[in-house]
């Protein structure tokens, strides 16, 4: 039977002591010369946060955090000396204060353990809560670096630090007031941006309640909240943010009335629909909302069969805003449907002097449609070969035309 030699195993485990001992002695040092390399330093001390030996002490955590609050200040001071930071250097500048506080808040309970006789004698608690409440604006700061460098949860990390600070129980009798709610709620619609922007959806839709009881007031909160919410497939909260946002901003932003009527067509309530578009177009001055809603109001019409009235609509969005395509292609989506169902009781006869016509004004209302706007008319091309495809004869080159777009 091999033999275990339990001296080996010792001097190996004390090797590793010795080496991390060591390691934390050598950072300790480099961190108190007069040019310290913080990066590197940040880096050399990484072991020792892992090492079982090491890391449930303090003074490792509470080295690398000043090392990385000193990388962020030299990048930051780079910055203000007009040297403008590259996209990396902010993702650096900006990682190293959110590491920087995360070191410190994980030393600052390990520096406050009772020693053998039961006593707590804090050795750095003092001096980083100090450096945790001077960098406390700088974290706003830190999150534009991120944001400007495009990571967009390392801006909603850094801004997230920010908003909880003041009230962090590792502060202790040190807790302050932090910036005047509106501030701290300014930065929250930011962080919500910057959930959006990472895909993470449920933290963008939180944002939102937060952001209200700071009492800022944005109407895009409610337009991202909403986006959020559809994401997430979750149509409670989209609806109570369009009735919140309807209620605070009417129709600035088409979206809020747009789930409104959305919800009433659902529950097939047309009148409480019609009302609402009707409520609101007679509310505002903004030609453009107001073609808008004329356009809704249109399809809510054309739900309920009366496609004439539905047709009025359209042409008043039309004659309100003569740029906008879909007011055109809701136009001719209508005629060329009245076309196909006309067709379909007449007999071969009729159809060029009933039919056509009527096809030929919804191609007239498609092309124009897909002229004012290729991007969002994707249906276009496909329904203006179907309607030469119909007329037939002397179209043939038209429909092959639009066939192949």
């Amino acid at each position: 039977m091999k033999k275990f030699s339990l001296l080996g195993i010792c001097l190996a485990t004390g090797m590793t002591l010795s080496a991390q001992a060591d390691l934390v002695k050598d950072v300790d040092h480099a961190l108190k010369e007069s040019k310290p390399n913080y990066e590197a330093i940040a880096n050399q001390i990484k072991p020792a946060l892992t090492d079982p030996s090491t890391m449930n002490l303090p003074q490792p955590w509470y080295l690398a955090g000043k090392a990385n609050f000193g990388l962020y200040d030299d990048l930051y001071i780079q910055e203000q000396l007009g040297n403008a930071l590259d996209t990396d250097k902010k993702k650096k500048a900006g990682q190293a204060i959110i590491d920087g506080y995360g070191c410190y808040f994980t030393a600052i309970p390990l520096d406050q353990q009772p020693d053998a006789k039961g006593k707590v004698k804090p050795k750095y608690t003092k001096e980083m809560i100090k450096t945790l409440k001077n960098n406390y604006a700088q974290l706003k700061n830190a999150g534009v670096f991120l944001f400007e460098a495009q990571d967009f949860k390392g801006a909603y990390d850094a801004w997230e630090i920010y908003v909880k600070l003041p009230d962090n129980e590792l502060l202790g009798k040190d807790k302050f007031d932090g910036d005047p709610d509106t501030i701290v709620g300014n930065m929250m619609y930011y962080q919500l941006l910057s959930a959006l922007s990472a895909d993470m959806n449920a933290e963008a839709l939180a944002k939102v309640e937060q952001i209200e009881k700071t009492g800022y007031r944005n109407i895009d909160v409610y337009v991202y909240g909403i986006e959020a919410a559809r994401r997430l497939e979750d149509t409670t909260a989209m609806m109570a943010l369009a009735h919140k946002g309807y209620d605070l901003y009417g129709t600035q932003n088409i979206q809020f009335i747009g789930q409104l009527i959305n919800e009433k067509l659902d529950q097939n309530d047309f009148a409480g629909c019609q009302s609402l578009c009707e409520q609101a177009i007679a509310s505002t001055d903004d030609v453009a909302v107001k073609a808008q809603l004329y356009d809704i109001l249109g399809i809510v019409y054309e739900q309920q069969d009366q496609n004439d009235k539905a047709i009025e609509c359209f042409d008043k969005a039309i004659e309100l805003s003569p740029e906008q395509g879909k007011n055109y292609y809701d136009k001719g989506r209508i005629i060329y449907n009245k076309a196909v169902q006309l067709e379909e009781t007449l007999d071969a006869s009729q159809i060029d002097a009933q039919v056509n016509p009527l096809l030929l004004q919804a191609a007239e209302l498609f092309e124009k449609a897909y002229g004012l706007d290729e991007v969002n008319m994707t249906k276009v091309p496909n329904l203006l070969y179907r309607v030469y495809y119909r007329l037939g004869k002397g179209y043939e080159d038209k429909a092959e035309y639009w066939q192949n777009m």
